[in-house]
């Protein structure tokens, strides 16, 4: 009997629909209890209780159970209010989830309207290429960036589409150059601090100083923070004294952010051979 009575009411909820003239959904609203949110919802014309179900990803139990007055009547009306939990990923919504949310779908919307960034006061390219979800290899190079610096209203390109059109075609220029470290020699391994040579000198190619590794030497590099890895030539040796005496190696901006750190200094393993 209850069965019969179940699916009574299950068909009676499917047909139950509005008949007046089409209106605009009103703004969500929602609540918050006992941590989590729940949407405040007021009935338009069209809507019936299954297809709200249905767009709220509920539970029938659990809306019935929110809006005790359907269990007499699952008959709804224009403008009459209702409780729906609020879900994502089939899991109920918390306040902080919900704070997640809007942050997350704000600055997406940010991404889509604009495709310039007026540098502001704390700004880095780092900071950038989070908020703004880019490659930092490709944001630097679309850019014209030839270190760490950029200046307080000066303008960068942060379209994404475009960014990785430039990015991708400046990455496969530089693959006509082939690295490669032939393991020949005396086997040399380090751990220490890598940084970006400042210079206003524009390359493709992956460069680096390093203080005792000879001119012409091919250096991989590790990012030990992201994994990324890269090959590069020594073009010139860093000074024993002053202030790149704590630095192990330092990279061209090319060769640098392909390495996608997140900082202007990173961790870094690197591994070469001499003759020696």
């Amino acid at each position: 009997m209850n069965k019969i009575l179940s699916l009574t009411l299950f068909i009676f909820v499917l047909s139950c629909s509005i008949s007046a003239k089409s209106q605009n959904n009103a703004k969500l609203e929602t609540e918050v209890r006992n941590n989590l949110v729940f949407i405040k919802h007021k009935v338009v014309t069209g809507e019936t209780l299954y297809s709200l179900i249905n767009k709220y990803e509920a539970k029938s139990s659990e809306v019935f159970e929110l809006n005790p007055e359907l269990k007499n009547n699952p008959t709804i009306k224009i403008g009459q209010e209702l409780v729906f939990p609020m879900m994502k990923n089939g899991k109920h919504i918390s306040a902080e989830g919900l704070k997640k949310v809007q942050k997350s779908e704000k600055s997406n919307q940010k991404i889509k309207k604009e495709k310039f960034h007026e540098v502001k006061a704390g700004d880095t390219i780092f900071s950038l290429a989070r908020d703004y979800d880019l490659d930092i290899s490709y944001l630097v190079e679309a850019n014209n960036i030839s270190d760490n610096l950029i200046k307080i209203g000066q303008k960068l390109l942060i379209d994404k589409t475009e960014i990785e059109k430039i990015g991708k075609k400046l990455e496969e220029e530089s693959k006509k150059e082939v690295l490669e470290v032939k393991p020949v020699g005396k086997k040399h391994k380090e751990q220490g601090v890598a940084e970006v040579i400042s210079t206003g000198n524009r390359t493709t190619k992956n460069l680096v100083m390093h203080r005792t590794a000879p001119i012409g030497t091919i250096i991989t590099i590790t990012n030990e923070a992201t994994g990324n890895t890269i090959n590069a030539r020594v073009v010139g040796n860093l000074k024993k004294v002053g202030a790149d005496q704590d630095v192990m190696i330092k990279l061209s901006p090319f060769a640098y952010y392909k390495l996608r750190p997140r900082d202007s200094r990173i961790r870094a393993s690197i591994e070469y051979y001499t003759s020696k």
